[in-house]
């Protein structure tokens, strides 16, 4: 486990945020189908591609929370997967409560962290260059 995996566990427990690791294979399966699932550009999701994209820099993380937190409870998504691409080791998986405080959290990490419903009917990535996109997927 990273640094930054335990930093990451504590932040959530001091918010009292519930949170579980999943295993190893999980987040390699999980990365696997979103390579399959959603269009890329280069070696980041083609955000413009997707239905419904919403789009954010980092003044507007505030918003994009609120924002995003709004679309997620009207998915009815009652848990959702966030996975690092580099300092993080761990996929987490968390409950929506608390969402605009959990993506928060995941901000503080300089890397890509991507967040998606286990069934990949959305998916959304934090990335260290302060941009913030959402999108519901196309199929």
């Amino acid at each position: 486990m990273s640094y930054f995996d335990d930093e990451l566990e504590k932040d959530l427990s001091n918010s009292n945020i519930t949170f579980e690791k999943l295993k190893p294979e999980v987040h390699d399966s999980f990365v696997s189908s979103i390579n399959k699932k959603f269009p890329f550009s280069g070696s980041k999701i083609a955000w413009n591609s997707l239905p419904n994209s919403m789009n954010y820099v980092k003044k507007e993380a505030d918003q994009a929370f609120i924002d995003i937190s709004k679309k997620i409870t009207a998915l009815n998504a009652p848990e959702i997967v966030f996975i690092g691409d580099s300092l993080t080791d761990n996929a987490y998986k968390i409950s929506t409560a608390n969402l605009e405080c959990t993506l928060a959290i995941f901000a503080d990490i300089p890397q890509h962290t991507y967040f998606f419903s286990e069934s990949l009917s959305f998916i959304g990535c934090i990335s260290s260059e302060g941009e913030i996109d959402f999108s519901e997927s196309s199929s």
